[in-house]
């Protein structure tokens, strides 16, 4: 079979695994703080609930602030790449994702 016979699959591909979480975050938007809780987290995005999404647009900066487990607070800065009835993607900016990584344990 070759690659243009092959069956369209459903699967999502993902640069990175994501991980359940319940995490509460304050999110900062146009100048505006909401409260908001964590879906899911992988080391390049998040996924925040929230059912009023139409307040958040499509390429719009976020900044992220929370505790970790240990107590320890952070901040990190993204952009919304989709929004859905339950909520929206956001991807963290490039340079952040080291810092994902470092702390990746305690915000989990």
């Amino acid at each position: 079979m070759t690659k243009e016979e092959m069956p369209e699959q459903s699967v999502e591909k993902r640069k990175h695994e994501r991980k359940p979480t319940n995490i509460k975050i304050e999110v900062v938007t146009g100048g505006k703080l909401s409260k908001e809780t964590a879906k899911d987290i992988s080391f390049g995005g998040i996924y925040i609930k929230n059912k009023d999404f139409e307040k958040y647009e499509i390429d719009e900066d976020i900044v992220l602030a929370f505790e970790s487990k240990s107590g320890k607070a952070h901040t990190l800065e993204g952009k919304i790449v989709r929004k859905d009835k339950e909520g929206i993607g956001v991807r963290f900016e490039k340079e952040l994702i080291a810092i994902a990584l470092k702390h990746a344990e305690e915000w989990l």
